[in-house]
C-alpha cells in the first residue's frame, strides 16, 4: 500500500494487450472526514480485482492541508496529480472514499483548488469518466462543496446526503438491482443483503440519472432521513462530455474483505470503474 502522498502502480496482468487496456487513477485523498478503515482495508482488494479485470491503475493518496509531506496541498500530491497533462494518461478517476470537508470540525478543506477543479472538469469534458463511492458521494457531509460535483440535480452526483442510517454492519438492507445488464451489476443477483452505513439522499436522482440499485427501507432501519419507497443507492449518467458512476455503498472494511475480496461490493465497484473507463457493453446509462 502506498504511503500518504506517494504513488503505487499496477501494469495489469501479464499478457494483457496494451491497446485494449484501460488505465485508472485510484484517488483516496481526504481533507474532510477520513474513512481510514475502508480506505486501508479496501484498497488492496480493489487493486487486486482491477488487476484481474485487466485494468491498469495508479493509486494516489493525501490527507489534510498545511504544506507538509503527505498533505493534499504539498507539491508531491494534488498539485502534481490534478493537471491537464497528468490526467490525460487516464481513462477514469476512481474517487475511493475521497472527501473535501467535514462539519465535525478540525479538518481543513477544500480538497481541490480552482486550478485542480478545472483540470478535473477538462478531463471529463474530453470524454473521461469518474467513479465514486460512499464518502466521495458525500464530499461535504451534507453540504455542497463544488456545484459541478455535488448538490443540485444538475451536478455530477445530483444530490446531497443530509444523513445516514446508524453506522452498523448489522443493519442489513435488501439491495434490489434494477439493471443487471450494466457492467457494475451484471454479476449481482436481483436482490442481496448488505450491511452498511446506509446513505439517505436529499432527493431521488431518478429521471436525471440511470438508477442501477435501490435499498428496500422496509428491510432495515434507515434512520431519521428515510427516503421512502424510492431509495436509489447506485446510479450512472453521461455528464458534461464524459461519464459518472456513483454508489453510496462501502463504509466498512469488512465488506471489502468478505470472501477474500470476491464479493458483491468489490464486483460492483470494479464494474463501475470499468464502465467509467469506457469498457463494457450494455452500460449506456441514459436516465
Amino acid at each position: 500500500m502506498a504511503a500518504l502522498g506517494l504513488l503505487a502502480t499496477s501494469a495489469g496482468p501479464a499478457g494483457a494487450e496494451d491497446e485494449a487496456e484501460s488505465k485508472v487513477l485510484i484517488y483516496t485523498g481526504t481533507t474532510g472526514y477520513r474513512h481510514a478503515g475502508a480506505i486501508d482495508g479496501g484498497i488492496g482488494h480493489i487493486q487486486n480485482a482491477l488487476d484481474k479485470a485487466g485494468i491498469a491503475w495508479v493509486r494516489e493518496d493525501c490527507d489534510g492541508l498545511g504544506g507538509a509531506v503527505g498533505n493534499c496541498d504539498h507539491p508531491d500530491a494534488n498539485p502534481r496529480v490534478f493537471t491537464e497533462e497528468n490526467l490525460a494518461q487516464y481513462d477514469a478517476i476512481f474517487l475511493f472514499n475521497a472527501s473535501s470537508q467535514w462539519l465535525g470540525g478540525g479538518r481543513p478543506g477544500p480538497l481541490w483548488d480552482e486550478e485542480q477543479r478545472a483540470a478535473i472538469r477538462g478531463f471529463v469534458n474530453a470524454g473521461g469518466g469518474i467513479a465514486a463511492n460512499h464518502n466521495a458521494v458525500d464530499m461535504g457531509a451534507g453540504v455542497t462543496t463544488w456545484d459541478w460535483w455535488d448538490g443540485g440535480k444538475d451536478s455530477a452526483v445530483g444530490t446531497l446526503m443530509p444523513g445516514h442510517a446508524a453506522s452498523d454492519l448489522n443493519n442489513v438492507a435488501t439491495v434490489r438491482v434494477a439493471d443487471r445488464r450494466h457492467p457494475s451489476t451484471r454479476g449481482l443477483p436481483k436482490e442481496f443483503s448488505f450491511g452498511d452505513e446506509h446513505y439517505n439522499f436529499a432527493r431521488s436522482v431518478r429521471g436525471d440519472a440511470h438508477v442501477l440499485a435501490t435499498l428496500d427501507e422496509e428491510s432495515y432501519d434507515p434512520g431519521p432521513n428515510a427516503m421512502g419507497e424510492d431509495h436509489p443507492i447506485s446510479w450512472c449518467k453521461p455528464y458534461d462530455g464524459g461519464r459518472v458512476w456513483v454508489t453510496g455503498m462501502g463504509h466498512f472494511p469488512e465488506s471489502y474483505a468478505a470472501n477474500g475480496g470476491d464479493n458483491y461490493l468489490v464486483k460492483h465497484l470494479v464494474g463501475g470503474v470499468s464502465w467509467a473507463a469506457g469498457k463494457g457493453a450494455g452500460g449506456k446509462c441514459a436516465p
